[in-house]
């Protein structure tokens, strides 16, 4: 399962909650801002749940345009639209059985939020260019930065879609509420970059990296650092501290 580090009382009733919620196969709905972490804690519930040896994947709704959600998420037919040689499904079909992470809900457009919640509803979707229908099994957990419930209340995201999503609901408290969890998170980040390279490659605090910086890899938080590290704020959160952790020991390393 993924590895989440915390410390923070809140941060340890979130995990509570998301181990309950994981039993389920209920929708979730997670919310808070940009780099909380809200995908690791959807991928959490899935490797706790009963589909964790299917798929789980993850669509992007705020970096794509209404029909290219449509194709991504129903697939299509082969002549459905120009270039469409070839038919093709989509992430709802491919992750059947598992759980799909529709990320960045808030930003999906109208018209393809009543095509999401008539699946929701019904269990069923057609391909685009398609008038068969298909079922699956799909567990969905949508992620925003934004507040639904005030976009529904307002008219700018459907409340009966909304109020679809909402069966389990976490809110990831950002950064600067669970100071407890800051220097843990720096050190573990510190610790995946310090660990052996792999293969020609050596783990950053994000990803893989081909190259190591010049010098002693092996580096410590200083007594400065810590409190810096502490007393800032974090607006980017949990991948702001990451990239900051990477960035230093770039720098230590010339």
């Amino acid at each position: 399962s993924p590895r989440i580090v915390h410390g923070s009382p809140a941060m340890k009733r979130i995990m509570e909650e998301a181990a309950r919620i994981a039993q389920t196969d209920a929708t979730v709905l997670i919310e808070g801002e940009t780099g909380t972490g809200k995908e690791v804690v959807a991928e959490f519930i899935h490797s706790q749940s009963g589909r964790h040896d299917r798929g789980f994947c993850v669509l992007n709704c705020g970096a794509m345009t209404e029909n290219l959600i449509d194709t991504e998420l129903f697939g299509y037919e082969k002549g459905a639209f120009t270039g469409a040689v070839e038919p093709r499904p989509g992430l709802i079909e491919v992750t059947d059985g598992g759980t799909l992470l529709l990320d960045e809900i808030g930003d999906m457009s109208p018209a393809a939020q009543v095509r999401l919640l008539r699946f929701l509803e019904r269990g069923v979707f057609r391909r685009v260019g398609s008038t068969r229908e298909r079922d699956v099994d799909v567990r969905v957990i949508a992620a925003t930065h934004r507040d639904l419930e005030l976009q529904a209340h307002e008219g700018k995201f459907r409340a009966d879609l909304f109020h679809r999503l909402n069966v389990f609901r976490l809110k990831i408290p950002p950064l600067r509420d669970r100071i407890e969890d800051i220097l843990l998170l720096a050190e573990y980040f510190l610790s995946r970059l310090t660990a052996p390279a792999m293969d020609g490659q050596v783990p950053t605090a994000t990803g893989m990296s081909s190259v190591r910086p010049p010098g002693d890899s092996k580096k410590i938080l200083s007594p400065d650092a810590q409190e810096s590290l502490r007393s800032y704020g974090w607006p980017g959160n949990v991948r702001e501290l990451a990239h900051t952790i990477e960035r230093a020991w770039f720098a230590a390393g010339r």
